[in-house]
């Protein structure tokens, strides 16, 4: 086999057709797989800036806190931020997400 010209990437050899997989096989079994089917939508453009942002904020020694709406105590955790309530407060007013 000869070398091929300069500037130009040598051909890769396939696999075998029994190493690949079909149309129909999964050869990625991962358990946490988003897949569309599923109703995961791939994050938009200010999901992946906002968890950008979040990161390195993480990474100075920063979190991200706001404070109940109903008892004005501060709230850290991720589902407590996201309906704005603490545990208590959204029990006593029945909301869940």
């Amino acid at each position: 086999m000869t070398a091929p010209p300069r500037g130009v990437p040598p051909k890769k050899e396939a696999p075998p057709a029994s190493a690949r997989g079909t149309a129909t096989t999964h050869t990625d079994h991962h358990p946490t797989r988003h897949r569309r089917e599923d109703g995961f939508a791939a994050p938009t453009a200010e999901d992946r800036a906002v968890a950008a942002a979040v990161a390195v904020l993480r990474d100075h020694g920063y979190g991200i806190a706001c404070r109940c709406l109903d008892c004005n105590r501060p709230i850290t955790s991720a589902a407590s931020l996201a309906r704005m309530r603490g545990p208590w407060c959204a029990q006593r007013a029945g909301v869940t997400i």
